[in-house]
Formats: C-alpha cells, structure tokens, sequence
C-alpha cells in the first residue's frame, strides 16, 4: 500500500517537470542564442563597407560583435579589440547624426 502512494505524487512530479521543460522555450520563443562568435577576424573591416553590428547574446560562449558587410556577409570580431570599439563608435555617430 505504501508503495502505491509512492508512485503517484513522483507521476504527477515527472509530469509537471515535463510539462514545463516544454513550456519555458515556447514562452522566451527561441531555445537559445540565435548567432554566436566561434572565430574572430584578425583584420580591420572597412567602415564603408560594414553596413550595421550586432553584440553576441550573452548566452554565446565567447563574447562578440557580429558585422553586417554590404554583401551582406556577416563577420565576427572581438569586441575588445581597438579598431572594433571604433569602428563600433563610427557606426553609432553615424547613426545619431542620421537621427537628428
């Protein structure tokens, strides 16, 4: 009889855990990142040639910024390199000028 009552509340556990293992990446509405760094140009990118940037989610294993080129090549680089703070400094001039 003990065993019995044993077996209905771990049931009812291991549906509410299954239940909501499904349910909590319907509701953020993606499993995880959507784009994330793995290697990082070593090169200076063009800043007429790079159109918009991305940082990397935070879930990413690497931190990053992906640029978006005219081609429409996306490219990563380390954020804490100096020519992508510029570059990065560049594009937000750019784009505060614009809005004015």
């Amino acid at each position: 009889m003990m065993m019995m009552m044993m077996k209905n509340p771990v049931t009812l556990m291991t549906c509410s855990l299954l239940f909501l293992s499904l349910a909590v990446p319907a509701y953020q509405g993606r499993f995880g990142p959507d784009e994330c760094c793995f290697q990082f140009i070593s090169t200076k990118l063009p800043r007429n040639r790079v159109v918009s940037y991305k940082f990397t989610d935070e879930r990413c294993s690497m931190k990053g910024v992906s640029f978006t080129m005219k081609n429409g090549a996306k490219i990563c680089a380390d954020p804490s390199e100096p020519w992508v703070e510029s570059l990065i400094k560049a594009k937000e001039r750019l784009r505060s000028y614009r809005a004015k």
